[in-house]
């Protein structure tokens, strides 16, 4: 069967990413072909062989399938060298990536479907995931894809595309409301990357040791592309563990990250300089990296972490120089060569970037409040910049609480909790974690059918019936119980109060 790309689209596209990124027709005769791109347990993979790779999913994507530019492919995928030949076959026939934690329920997964309205939904559950057959065309198990695609032959062939047309839709939490798609280009994924690089002296010798979740934009965009970009390699594990950092750290020259990983690795005694002879660079960002973390690993290793600041709707916006001495404890740093911030009235920090979301899928009044009328994206997170440039983030206007670099929306959290009969109301906020930086804490007030419950049992209760609904990192570490909760003079629970009484509690791991 003929591939449903047209013969003249069908050619090397500079606006599209996968291009970019060192994946087209032109690959096989480039100098670094034949050089490792990525490193795993069972072997390693050349660019040429992994472009290959990338063809034959795009054959399968387009010819079998019918994808074309500017349809939707959910992957609700498990990190593998084949997940990430599906993201970059899906941007070669021009279509629309979506990525999605594996770990979310049915209920979480819904919206996402709903919302997207993709044609191709590529699962790790294909069971759990089968009662979206109806509203997706195709609902296929991710190993049967590989299974599929590993006879065919290649497309190496681009759809032509513009650096303004969207590559991916990102999934972010808000404050109020559903998750809503954050629509990033072809042109904000290249421009943030050449800039990454630059500012942190990617080349084409380094080894980059990734270890980062592939449904996230820290793994599947910032971490991946300063190795692609620089046409350098990187060592591909399906997930951070510290017995996994001892085995390949001493390989690497680089490595990107969440407080956590730094926290954990600090806490181990095998850990040491010896681990980290070959290092030059590590990144840490997605969440707040605690000042007394950055000060242990730099006296463990004596080399101080490089923490950056991004969101899903700016990529990475700021970042502390590359230059050791120039790195500042508690900072994110000064913006990106042509990038630019500034504060408002607030002290919100507000942003200006060649990497900005092209906005909110099918939210269009959303995308316009996010915006100011002078076009800078309003992030939402309070935020002081010192004389010399350097941004401090001081906290969040909104309720998101991050937890091992990962969003958690508050009334999901809550929803589900006061949908409970032993539940009279309820409220989720952050206390510090000393494993994931921060950690979900339920403040619950009983109701008549509650009251019967000890506080452990009502807890447990609570626990229970999150878990059985989302994915375990929304799941609260804590729950405490109120006779009645802070409200101010319109009735509304004071967060802010709730926040300031546990904000001294430390969860431990």
């Amino acid at each position: 069967m003929l591939s449903r790309l047209s013969r003249e689209s069908r050619r090397f596209a500079s606006g599209n990413f996968a291009a970019a990124a060192g994946f087209s027709e032109t690959t096989p005769k480039a100098d670094f072909a034949k050089k490792p791109v990525l490193i795993t347990e069972n072997g390693t993979l050349s660019y040429q062989q992994f472009n290959e790779r990338i063809g034959q999913y795009a054959t399968v994507l387009s010819n079998e399938l019918g994808l074309a530019k500017g349809d939707r492919l959910i992957a609700r995928t498990s990190k593998s060298v084949d997940s990430l030949a599906l993201y970059f076959a899906t941007l070669r026939v021009g279509a629309m990536y979506i990525p999605l934690n594996p770990g979310y329920t049915k209920r979480e997964t819904t919206h996402f479907v709903n919302d997207s309205k993709p044609k191709i939904l590529v699962s790790c559950n294909v069971e759990a995931d089968k009662p979206f057959q109806d509203a997706v065309k195709h609902v296929i198990c991710e190993n049967a894809l590989a299974k599929s695609s590993s006879k065919a032959s290649p497309i190496l062939e681009n759809e032509s595309v513009t650096g303004a047309d969207i590559a991916s839709v990102c999934y972010t939490s808000g404050t109020t409301g559903l998750p809503k798609g954050a629509m990033i280009t072809h042109g904000g994924i290249n421009a943030n990357a050449e800039s990454c690089v630059e500012a942190w002296h990617f080349h084409a010798n380094d080894v980059q040791y990734h270890v980062l979740p592939s449904y996230h934009i820290h793994g599947l965009f910032i971490s991946l592309n300063c190795s692609l970009l620089s046409r350098s390699s990187l060592i591909w594990q399906p997930k951070f563990t510290v017995d996994n950092a001892l085995k390949w750290l001493p390989q690497a020259t680089s490595m990107m990250g969440v407080p956590t990983y730094f926290h954990r690795l600090i806490h181990d005694d095998r850990f040491s300089q010896d681990t980290v002879k070959n290092m030059r660079v590590f990144v840490s960002g997605s969440a707040p990296l605690s000042p007394a973390v950055w000060e242990d690993f730099k006296k463990r290793t004596g080399i101080p972490i490089l923490e950056r600041y991004g969101m899903t709707e700016t990529l990475v916006s700021t970042t502390n120089p590359y230059e050791a001495s120039k790195r500042l404890a508690g900072s994110v740093g000064p913006p990106l060569p042509g990038y630019q911030v500034r504060l408002n009235k607030d002290e919100v920090l507000e942003y200006k970037g060649p990497s900005i979301f092209k906005g909110y899928w099918n939210l269009p009044e959303k995308t316009k409040q996010d915006f100011t009328d002078d076009g800078w994206f309003i992030t939402g997170d309070v935020a002081r910049i010192d004389k010399s440039g350097y941004v401090y983030i001081m906290g969040r206007g909104k309720d998101m609480i991050i937890s091992g670099g990962l969003n958690v929306y508050p009334k999901e959290v809550e929803d589900i909790m006061d949908n409970l009969e032993i539940v009279k109301e309820s409220a989720v906020v952050a206390a510090p974690h000393s494993d994931f930086g921060e950690a979900v804490v339920a403040v619950a007030v009983k109701s008549k059918a509650g009251e019967k419950l000890s506080d452990e049992e009502f807890g447990k209760q609570l626990i229970a019936a999150v878990k059985k609904e989302l994915a375990n990192y929304k799941v609260p570490k804590k729950v405490f119980v109120l006779d009645e909760m802070p409200r101010n003079a319109m009735g509304k629970i004071q967060k802010k109060q709730l926040r300031e009484d546990y904000k001294n509690l430390f969860v431990s791991a």
